[in-house]
């Protein structure tokens, strides 16, 4: 009996391993965009374009620079409601849409406690403080539709299929989930096969997709017009909970250090569906089908880092800090589910069981030096460099072992770079109780020059602009707003399905626009 549970255990390992291992592309896309930082933070940090490294005293900057609380000298509680929309334009084949997708959330609510010492040199206060700041919100929905004839999703799915007979991905009553543990099929294959939508060629070795007819001289072609339509929506964010502790020396030197644990959750749902124009056309009387996929992503993450900021005269102000690799604790769970319509099969529905997986990603050092320049307390200057190289990304299983990781890694290496980031931001205050703010964000591309993706293309130079205002009474309560806005598109090309023997798959094309919208309700006491 144990045996028996051992070997059921190993199978069950295995497929496991093996529906991870089809993931490969999009784990390192999901590498790098959870090493990401797109600060949010409060309005004000936003507003200025989180140029702060060297300004300090707002509760955003703790996100990149530890010694921004040290320049407090009273207390302060912020809590910052945020809108974040994306607008997204897909073309597929002949057929373009657009699709937008907005989300509430939370960009910071944070506590900054100061202690006075009492002394007149030396140490003069230290500060404490507990925020949590976002750091990267990945809400996204794409969709398109086109017309071909040439190709589709089921006939690929048959011609990749490995050599493997029909009996061993039917699924059994007893124990329907053993085609997807136990053979060498994708759990799409085997969804395919028990839903009618791939068959094995009567007389002869292979496999025939649901779309294609097969001519007297053996070939295989699309009879008829296929209408395919994409749909992607994924919500979720990446959260720093920061723990930090700073300290002010004689007004001219500034330092602190945190603990950020990151909070990660982030949810994906991705469909194709094929419609025949004409079914008639169709040997198998093929109607449609839709293939859906759905992944979850959960864990924490945790780094450390350190920070200064120096008065050497008065009005000028030199920051910087350093980061160490956040090292991410994930957890995936996914599941398939193909449905479909054929005068042969008739209507058919399936799920693929669970797969569960739990590995880590290791995303690289981030450093920050910013200068910053005051004139009195109307104007304040703010610019900002942080680098950091995602080519140093790499994966490892839940022990630790990079082994099972080796092509991920590689893929990373060779394809991503070191980034170079730019903000800049002024704030003035033309009336004592009334802020104007400007700021200015550039994102370098993390993809090497040249080096085109196998999977798909990007381009990623991101430029963004923002505006804000502020308002503080005498009371101690302030607010802040703040809006800022993706200049540039972003834009992603990538095949919807490998392409096969003379049959090229259809490109798909995703160019999006972001903005957010944020408002900070403050009291300082």
């Amino acid at each position: 009996m144990y045996r028996k549970l051992l070997i059921t255990a190993a199978a069950l390992l295995s497929g496991v391993l093996q529906a991870y291992a089809q993931l490969v592309p999009q784990h390192t896309d999901y590498a790098l965009m959870l090493s990401g930082k797109y600060y949010d933070g409060t309005a004000r940090s936003v507003a200025m374009g989180n140029a702060m490294t060297a300004l300090g005293g707002d509760l955003g900057a703790l996100s990149y620079n530890p010694a921004a609380s040290g320049v407090y000298r009273y207390s302060e509680i912020t809590l910052t409601p945020s809108v974040y929309s994306t607008s997204v334009s897909t073309s597929l084949l002949d057929g373009q849409d657009r699709y937008g997708i907005s989300r509430f959330s939370l960009s910071n609510a944070g506590w900054v406690g100061t202690f006075d010492t009492g002394r007149s040199r030396g140490l003069l206060n230290f500060n404490f403080a507990i925020t949590a700041n976002q750091s990267n919100n990945l809400a996204y929905r794409s969709s398109a539709r086109g017309l071909q004839s040439s190709s589709s999703y089921l006939g690929s799915l048959a011609y990749h299929m490995p050599a493997i007979s029909g009996s061993d991905m039917t699924m059994p009553e007893e124990f329907p989930d053993r085609p997807f543990f136990y053979s060498d099929a994708a759990w799409n294959q085997v969804l395919a096969w028990n839903t009618g939508m791939i068959d094995s060629i009567t007389g002869g070795q292979g496999f025939v997709g649901a779309t294609e007819n097969i001519t007297d001289d053996g070939r295989f072609v699309i009879p008829g017009t296929l209408i395919q339509d994409y749909y992607k929506e994924r919500t979720g964010y990446v959260e720093d909970i920061i723990i930090n502790a700073s300290g002010n020396v004689s007004n001219i030197f500034f330092f602190g250090v945190s603990l950020t644990l990151q909070s990660i959750w982030a949810n994906e749902y991705t469909s194709i569906t094929e419609t025949a124009g004409d079914p008639s056309l169709f040997q198998t009387g093929f109607t449609d089908f839709t293939k859906e996929y759905r992944l979850t992503t959960s864990g924490m993450g945790v780094n450390a880092s350190a920070g200064f900021i120096v008065r050497p005269v008065a009005g000028l102000t030199i920051g910087g800090s350093i980061s160490t690799p956040t090292w991410m604790f994930l957890n995936e769970s996914w599941m398939e589910s193909m449905s479909g319509n054929t005068g042969q099969y008739g209507a058919a529905a399936l799920d693929s069981p669970v797969g569960e997986y739990a590995y880590r990603v290791t995303s690289p050092f981030r450093w920050n030096i910013g200068v910053g320049y005051t004139v009195g307390g109307f104007l304040a200057i703010g610019v900002d460099y942080e680098r950091t190289d995602y080519s140093n990304i790499f994966m490892a299983e839940d022990n630790g072992s990079r082994s099972g990781f080796s092509a991920e890694n590689d893929f990373m290496s060779s394809y991503y770079r070191a980034v170079n980031n730019v903000r800049a931001g002024i704030e003035a205050w033309p009336h004592p109780q009334l802020a104007v703010r400007l700021g200015y964000n550039y994102y370098s591309s993390p993809y090497r020059t040249g080096a085109a993706s196998p999977f798909c293309n990007y381009e990623s130079d991101m430029h963004y602009a923002s505006a804000g205002l502020g308002f503080r009474a005498a009371s101690g309560f302030f607010i802040d707003m703040a809006y800022q806005q993706q200049c540039n598109p972003g834009r992603l090309d990538f095949l919807l399905y490998d392409s096969y023997e003379n049959s090229p798959a259809p490109s798909v094309s995703e160019s999006w626009r972001s903005w957010k919208l944020l408002l900070t309700l403050g009291w300082r006491f």
